[in-house]
């Protein structure tokens, strides 16, 4: 009894003497001697390493006692590289991927390391070449030791000073990948720059856009999972270091930390306030006179005659027209300026190129374009067709109108059709993404206003479809004819995306605009036993119950998150007759519902023995019946929203909609009804 009791005073006491001890020591390690380094040496390059794998093949073991050098170019630290370390020699670059975290601490960056490659093996992922610990699997974590062996630590590892114009050579980039490289005189994209580097919040890695003053541009992505992923990127120019990679054809940096971007320089072709005024006159004689590019300190002002809004010409691209000559803008980034608008650009420095024969100042930063607000809208040059190609190059991006003409090729607008008049033939391209690319084209004779172009041969490219003259575009051909909600339906699912033209749709309106548990833009029509949505482009006052007509000639068909939509139709088109009879809602379960979910959308349902849970009606809730379950949602807008569930089974009519999944929607308190 007694000695157990000195056994117990003992261990208190060498517990309080631990505990004072290291209450004394300092925690603040100093990094470990560099002894115990490695005397291994090197019998193999990195690029004699990557010769052993072919790209997009299987993975392959090395059996034979393979020894590299290699120097740690990126670590794990920051968080923007997981399980994974990126190493280079002289002669490239591979990742290594460990089976660990904190990798930091033993390898990092400036780490030299002997790895001893027997039993590892060389593989890819989507381009980029990496060392495993089996065909897919990273090296173990016990088994790092046998492999990584640390040579010499703290060396500067010297980025390689790169264009991304040298990135478009499959040897050189084959040669840099997975290396630290720096990009001189670049910036982030206007739609990148001054914004997270990745989604620091659902953790999502993220694509920015990295840009040379050329136009040049390569993808800069971060993990969300870095440390530095909500922090806002450069807004200026400057050097960019990082990692370079590949995922497919696309090529990637990637960055260690932020500090590496020296990046507060004004940005390429911002403009000093200095710039002279050019006429586009002057600009396109000089690439005639054998110009490569534009003068510094200069300016170029037009009105804009492309349709951006349309969507028949890149997002990118600006036809800008000043006098009677023009010329297309190539922006480094989508830009946001109208038809009509009067714009001034600073093209200082700016190359001349032309894409298929198109002449265009490409490259063009979006930071140097500044609006002065709506232009004097330039008059259409009138000329035949024969005059068109006469003088395709002197007239190239400028409005000319056409008189008398006639459209063949196809039924829609979509791709390369043939107008003709009476002097000749010659080429209409409209782009698979206009708003009006699947209208139908007019049948007869019509004037035609258009921007000259050209893609290897001259073209001519329409605005929208008012630039066809006949009854304005719309209602091409005559008196409308009756459409089908069903019919709509089926032309959207069978790849089109416009409403035929003279088309008239009738129906009821079976949403609650007064109860507000619908956009004010927003109604759904339903014709017979199928219904659609009808998006305004101003808010409507037609009542739940009312008879429309609604002119839907040219007008866009598209999804909102699944929900199929007549989108932007002018309220003029829009005719009521009065209060008209709603129809019967279909029967159904909550099964069915969701099992006809595209032939049911935007129509009455009715179902019974539907159970709510707790709570009230806000935002989305799951309601159940015998067959299944479904959301219903109620907009916070709604003038019910926070009344309470219902308890206890209930029938309930709703309109079938959808949010990426069925969905249904009530129209007011009288759509349930306690049983």
């Amino acid at each position: 009894m007694f000695t157990n009791y000195k056994k117990i005073s003992f261990y208190v006491f060498l517990s309080l003497f631990m505990t004072t001890w290291w209450g004394c020591v300092d925690q603040d390690f100093d990094e470990p001697p560099l002894d115990g380094l490695t005397t291994l040496t090197a019998n193999a390059t990195v690029a004699e390493v990557k010769t052993l794998h072919t790209i997009g093949q299987t993975a392959k073991r090395i059996d034979d006692d393979v020894i590299v050098e290699v120097t740690v170019g990126a670590d794990d630290q920051t968080g923007n590289l997981f399980r994974q370390i990126a190493v280079q020699d002289a002669t490239g670059g591979f990742l290594i991927r460990l089976n660990a975290t904190g990798l930091f601490n033993t390898y990092a960056e400036g780490t030299v390391i002997l790895l001893k490659l027997q039993g590892l093996y060389i593989g890819d992922y989507n381009g980029t070449y990496q060392i495993n610990g089996s065909a897919e699997d990273p090296v173990e974590e016990l088994l790092i030791k046998n492999h990584l062996f640390v040579k010499d630590r703290d060396q500067f590892v010297t980025p390689e000073v790169v264009t991304i114009e040298d990135l478009n050579d499959a040897a050189r980039l084959d040669q840099l990948l997975s290396k630290v490289i720096q990009l001189d005189d670049v910036q982030f994209a206007s739609a990148s720059a001054g914004a997270p580097y990745a989604d620091a919040v659902n953790r999502f890695s993220v694509n920015r856009d990295l840009e040379d003053c050329k136009g040049n541009s390569l993808v800069v992505r971060t993990s969300g999972f870095s440390d530095f992923a909500a922090e806002l990127t450069p807004e200026g120019k400057g050097s960019f270091i990082g990692v370079l990679s590949v995922f497919r054809d696309t090529r990637q940096l990637l960055v260690r930390r932020p500090s590496d971007l020296q990046m507060a320089s004004t940005r390429c072709g911002a403009g000093t306030g200095g710039e002279s005024l050019v006429s586009i006159g002057e600009i396109r004689a000089a690439y005639d006179g054998g110009a490569s590019g534009v003068g510094a300190d200069t300016k170029v002002r037009g009105v804009v005659i492309s349709d951006r809004a349309n969507e028949n010409w890149d997002g990118r691209n600006m036809v800008l027209q000043d006098g009677d000559k023009g010329i297309v803008i190539r922006f480094s980034d989508f830009h946001d300026f109208d038809l009509g608008e009067d714009v001034e650009v600073v093209v200082s420095e700016v190359e001349f190129s032309e894409f298929n024969g198109l002449l265009q100042l490409a490259g063009v930063t979006n930071a140097g374009a500044t609006s002065n607000g709506a232009g004097t809208a330039p008059t259409p040059r009138s000329a035949t067709i024969s005059e068109i190609l006469a003088n395709a190059e002197a007239w190239e991006s400028t409005l000319v109108e056409i008189k008398g003409a006639t459209i063949t090729g196809g039924n829609t607008y979509n791709g390369n059709l043939t107008i003709t008049d009476a002097s000749g033939s010659m080429s209409m391209f409209t782009r698979g993404a206009a708003s009006f690319s699947g209208a139908a084209v007019p049948a007869g004779t019509t004037d035609i206003v258009a921007v000259v172009s050209e893609f290897n041969d001259p073209q001519v490219i329409i605005r929208n479809l008012d630039d066809i003259s006949a009854d304005g575009g719309g209602n091409v051909g005559g008196d409308n004819e009756p459409i089908s909600a069903g019919e709509l339906r089926e032309i959207f699912e069978d790849g089109g995306t416009v409403a035929p033209n003279n088309k008239v749709l009738s129906g009821i309106v079976i949403s609650d605009l007064s109860n507000e548990n619908i956009t004010g833009r927003n109604l759904v029509l339903q014709d017979g036993d199928r219904g659609i949505v009808l998006r305004f482009d101003a808010e409507h006052a037609f009542a739940l119950g009312e008879e429309l007509e609604v002119v839907v000639s040219a007008q866009e068909l598209s999804e909102y998150n699944g929900l199929l939509q007549v989108n932007d139709v002018p309220l003029q088109n829009a005719t009521t007759k009065g209060m008209g009879t709603l129809p019967t809602p279909r029967e159904a379960t909550l099964k069915q519902v969701a099992d006809n979910l595209e032939e049911w959308e935007s129509t009455l349902v009715v179902i019974k023995d539907v159970s709510f849970p707790s709570g009230t009606y806000a935002g989305s809730q799951t309601i159940t019946d015998p067959s299944g379950s479904l959301t219903l949602f109620t907009r916070s807008q709604a003038s019910f929203s926070g009344s309470t569930l219902p308890n206890g089974e209930v029938t309930l009519t709703a309109i079938v909609s959808e949010f990426n999944a069925a969905q249904l929607n009530i129209r007011n308190l009288t759509d349930i009804v306690e049983q």
